[in-house]
Order: C-alpha cells, then structure tokens, then sequence
C-alpha cells in the first residue's frame, strides 16, 4: 500500500482548489502548486515548503516577497523562483512515475554566487523519521533527497527548529519533518517524495518530464496571433487538457475531452471519454456530468468520424441528465446519430420541444480556459453547417498576420491565416473531411464574405479601423499550406519569456 492510500483513510480535508495550479501525470491531476512553489496533494494528505538559508538568513518561499513562478515550456512544470543575494535559487517541480509509483520531484538550483542551504519542510499526519538519506512516515520512505542532507529535525514548529540551525543526523516526532541539504555555488540537487508506491531508482529531471509534455502536444492544433500571450496561453492549456483528462471528476475530464478532440488529440480526448464512462459503470455521474458525458460521445462522431458508444448510451444518460439536459447538447448527439443511427437520431430531437434550457456553459477551469482562448478564433456552428473564423478580430491585430493549425471542427478539419494588402486582409483556408457545401465566414473581418470552397484565399475589405495602417504591399497573396503539412509543423516557444497564466 503506498503512502497516500495510507494517508487517505485518515479523512484529512480536501485541498482548496484556491491553494494554486494542478500537477501530475498521464494519469491525472495528483497534487497543486502555490505561487510559492509550495505543494499539497490533493486531499490535503500532506503539503511541502521550502526555505533557503543565505549566510545567516532564512528566507521562507512563503514569506518572501521576492518569488515568481512561471511554467517550464509552457508544460504543466513549474519553475519557481526565489531572489537571494547576487542572484535566485529556483525551484523546479513535476510529477514522475516509474511503473511502481507516483513521485514528486523538487530540483533546486544555486543560480548566486555564494553556497546555499535549502529546507524542505513536510506537514502531514503521522509518526515522522529522520536521517540524512531519507525521512520516512508512518514507517514508509516519505522525503529523499538524492544526496545526503546536512541535517534533519522533526516535532512541530518545525520552522522554528530550522531556523535554529540544526545539526542533528537523525529525528523522531510527529506531523512535521524537515531536511536541510547544503546547495554549492552554481550546482544543483533534486528531492523525491513519495506520493503513492515506491520511489524511484533514479530521479527523472523536470526538463526532461517538460519534453515529455510537449512530445505528447507536438501534433496539436497551433495557434500564432500578434496577441504573444494568447498563443502561449493556448499552449499551455494544451497541457492542462491532457492532465484534465486523467481528472478523477469526470465532468473536467469529459469537458476536456471535448477541446482535445478539437485540437486533434483524439487519443487523449478517447481517454477522457473511458473516465466518464468508466464513472458511468460506477454510478458516479450526476445530471450535469451526464449531459457533459453526452457532448464527450457525440464529439468523438462528429469531430473523428468514428463511432462512439453514444447510440447505446443516450437514453439513458438523458434520463440521468433529468432538467440540467439542454437543446444544445441534444442537438449535438442527433447529428452524431443521424448517418449509423437514424432511429435514435429521431428519438432525440423529438426530446428538443421538451426542453426548457438552450445551452450548457462549461464548468471546469481548463474548460473555461480554452474556450477563452478559442472564443476569439472561430465560432463552430455545427447545426446550421458553418464556421465564422475570428468571429471577433481586436484592432490591434490589424497589420499583422495571423495562423491557426490543424483545427477539428464538426465540418472538418480546417486550417487558416490572414495576411494583409495594405489595410485588406487576405484570409487562406483549407477544409478537409466533413459536407461539402459547408460555408465558412469571417465576420471579424469581414461580415459580408462567406465562401463554400474547401480551399481557396480571398482578398476581404478593409475592416473599420484599419485605413491608417502602413502595411507593406504585398505582391502576392501566400497560398495556404495542407493541412497534412501544417499539423506537423512546431510551435514556435521562447523558454526564456514564459507568457503569464490563464488566471
């Protein structure tokens, strides 16, 4: 039994979500993060902090004003970090799994001129032990740094006993354990804490847990508009979206599902559709997560082409959905049905007259947060069988061009961008699967023109507000690449310059 399934049964309350920002792995969301770097799991079962000793001084990450937190690549990674003289010591945290269990990861980098001494402190429930190769709790490997600590105290205050600069090499006491570990000019040192099963051999660098988490959204839908923060932002919810749907909740993970499927990550979005379902079989979906579960099915035939388990599944989600089931969301699973399933397709719009709500608002944070992003970039309307691309174009995009990748609407797979002639934009698409005859617009630019060609370019009129742009000419109008070539195409990051949160 690991640690956490130990922890669990003492009833401990659940984190607050407002404590900060999800992490974990495949396999779901398993802990957050504080602006501070400080981490908790989340059913509270145990929290860490850190402190750095500089000279004589202590500075707790909690109490000092000078902590900033960014993501590393914009992956679900974080750096945090804390200013000491002549430079920062910087915190990296993410979640690794080995096959045997599931483990947090603290790198801590002397980026000063002077040698440190770092204190990760654990608050939990429990019989604590320490020694300078490893705490354990309850009689479990808890906290182990990968080289030997200097000193190590346990018993509560526990801040108070760090700051009194201890020597011990071993300690007992209850709920609160610390390790102090000496940090040399310009070198670092890594921490493994068990979260459940064993620890690992080896630690993995949260550089590389990074690359992982782009590999997996390297073929991604991309999003590159003058707005600098809403592309990264859109790259990082990316990250978030995979996370979600590992989610224990399964309206975050069915929501998530529904935006993975748009950004063409259907084998990410399949393994949120098994979490709601999964939550199905065990009678662990109320009304709201049942309507969010029909949208998740109706999406996989609508957006992959391929069938879902919805035709035997709708009835009796729609009844578990009772007054939280909406036009919208019946609307959807029809025209999911209507080729394989017409029969049942009738079923449900015979359900629409009955039906007092128009629409579902989507409730969880990633949710909301990608369609934040995307609401500014094209409108998906499914049932009237068109698309309007940058339903709303602020001016200050005006003059600057604009390129949205590998995009999986129910029409099709669709890629555009925009440049300009002077003050007229010129927009390039190509559309690939869905009806023919789907039209597709762009009011933001331009209201009047629309066009049922799956590919082309268009030179639109000039939108109000753009006659004062001093654009170069533009001899000729770039041709739209395939959108079998543009979906391989990387996104271009600054790992240097992390863009800020969604939040």
């Amino acid at each position: 039994m690991g640690l956490l399934d130990r922890l669990r049964r003492r009833n401990l309350t659940p984190l607050d979500p407002s404590f900060g920002a999800l992490i974990g792995d495949l396999a779901g969301p398993i802990a957050r993060i504080a602006p501070d770097g400080a981490v908790a799991t989340l059913d509270g079962s145990w929290r860490l902090e850190w402190g750095v000793r500089t000279g004589r001084e202590w500075k707790r990450s909690s109490t000092s004003a000078a902590v900033r937190q960014n993501r590393l690549d914009d992956t679900p990674v974080y750096e945090t970090w804390m200013r000491v003289p002549g430079g920062d010591v910087i915190q990296r945290s993410a979640v690794v799994t080995d096959g045997n269990g599931h483990a947090l990861v603290w790198q801590f980098e002397n980026a000063s001129p002077d040698a440190v001494v770092v204190a990760v402190v654990g608050l939990t429930q429990g019989r604590v032990h320490a020694e300078l190769s490893c705490t354990e709790l309850d009689g479990v490997p808890w906290i182990r740094p990968c080289v030997d600590a200097g000193a190590v105290v346990a018993g509560p205050e526990i801040w108070s006993l760090v700051e009194a600069d201890p020597t011990a090499a071993s300690a007992d006491g209850e709920n609160e354990a610390a390790v102090l570990v000496p940090l040399p000019h310009r070198q670092t040192i890594t921490v493994l804490v068990s979260i459940t099963g064993d620890l690992p051999a080896r630690p993995t660098a949260p550089e590389d847990v990074a690359a992982g988490w782009k590999a997996i959204t390297a073929d991604a839908m991309t999003v590159d508009v003058p707005d600098v923060d809403l592309s990264a932002a859109w790259r990082r919810v990316l990250g978030d979206l995979v996370l979600a749907v590992g989610d224990d909740d399964p309206i975050a993970a069915g929501e998530a599902a529904w935006w993975l499927d748009l950004a063409g990550m259907h084998d990410e979005a399949d393994r949120g559709r098994e979490a709601v379902l999964a939550a199905a079989d065990r009678d662990r979906l109320g009304s709201d997560a049942a309507v969010v579960a029909l949208r998740a099915l109706a999406s996989k035939d609508l957006r992959q082409g391929a069938s879902s388990a919805l035709a035997e599944v709708a009835g009796p989600l729609a009844k578990l959905a009772r007054d939280r089931l909406d036009r919208q969301t019946v609307s959807l699973v029809a025209r999911a049905l209507d080729g394989a399933h017409p029969g049942a397709a009738a079923d449900a719009r015979a359900l629409l007259d009955t039906l007092t709500l128009a629409d579902r608002a989507m409730s969880s944070a990633v949710a909301r947060g990608a369609e934040r992003v995307l609401g500014h970039l094209f409108r998906d309307i499914d049932l009237v069988e068109r698309i309007d691309m940058l339903p709303e174009v602020p001016t200050t995009w005006f003059g600057q061009p604009i390129d949205v990748r590998g995009m999986v609407t129910g029409l099709g797979s669709l890629s555009f961008s925009v440049r300009w002639h002077r003050e007229r934009p010129a927009v390039l698409w190509q559309r690939d699967g869905g009806p023919d005859g789907a039209v597709l617009r762009c009011p933001g630019l331009d209201p009047d023109w629309s066009s049922s060609e799956r590919s082309g370019e268009a030179l639109l009129a000039a939108p109000a507000g753009s006659e004062t742009l001093l654009v170069a000419d533009v001899d000729e109008v770039p041709t739209a690449p395939p959108a079998s070539e543009v979906q391989r195409e990387g996104v271009r990051l600054d790992p240097n310059d992390p863009p800020p949160s969604l939040s």
